[in-house]
């Protein structure tokens, strides 16, 4: 019986794609695939980052407590892992928010190539978006499906119920993505939506999961997840 996974270690992954370390190593380490690691009963602070109107970027926290689950690694973590065989990181990434870090006394933990896992959305989004699957994986569904008016959206397994703004942001990242330009604006989606915050966190604030099917550079840029 195989049982219902929510992420795989790294060897499952090269047996499932036939694919080298190497390659692996390559697509994490240039953003392509991010990789995870499982932690327990660690003080963390989550917060989305926000601009001035100069540009610069100053971090918001709204939740600090002890975690419990999968952080995502910065690419830049990853390709210090490989080279050295370990990385001391405090910073990290996380569906739930633009960011999340360390808080309190702890200022880093050892990350080792044991640690590392994929995410099944993670996973599911690489195959899915580049068609790429491998010999164990057979074929997979579309990663994107959208009502008429994008009111009732799946995305990578997920099943969304949208408002009548949050369905016209949807609509114009996805006519976006189709014409080969995924990653948007935020303030002008939403103001060319007719919203009238310019955050996305408060206009998908009633979705707990709605970074599952948007996700943000942390550069104030947007895109769906997967596309």
């Amino acid at each position: 019986m195989e049982i219902e996974k929510s992420y795989f270690t790294v060897p499952e992954i090269l047996e499932r794609w036939s694919m080298s370390e190497a390659d692996l190593v390559y697509l994490a380490e240039n953003d392509q695939l991010t990789l995870s690691i499982r932690v327990f009963n660690l003080p963390l602070e989550f917060g989305d980052y926000e601009e001035t109107q100069e540009g610069e970027r100053f971090p918001v926290p709204w939740e600090q407590g002890r975690f419990n689950g999968l952080l995502d690694l910065n690419a830049h973590d990853v390709f210090q892992l490989f080279r050295h065989g370990e990385v001391l990181s405090g910073h990290f990434r996380s569906p739930r928010a633009d960011y999340a870090c360390l808080t309190g006394t702890r200022e880093h933990i050892t990350i080792r190539k044991r640690d590392l896992l994929v995410r099944r959305e993670e996973r599911d989004r690489f195959e899915a978006e580049t068609g790429f699957a491998g010999a164990a994986a057979g074929p997979r569904p579309g990663a994107f499906h959208a009502s008429a008016d994008y009111q009732d959206i799946r995305c990578n397994g997920q099943h969304f119920r949208l408002g009548a703004i949050q369905a016209q942001v949807v609509r114009a990242l996805h006519e976006a993505a189709t014409r080969g330009e995924p990653w948007q604006s935020g303030k002008a989606i939403l103001a060319a939506a007719g919203s009238r915050s310019l955050k996305m966190s408060d206009v998908f604030k009633s979705k707990r999961n709605w970074r599952l099917l948007i996700e943000s550079n942390g550069r104030g840029a947007y895109r769906l997840s997967g596309l």
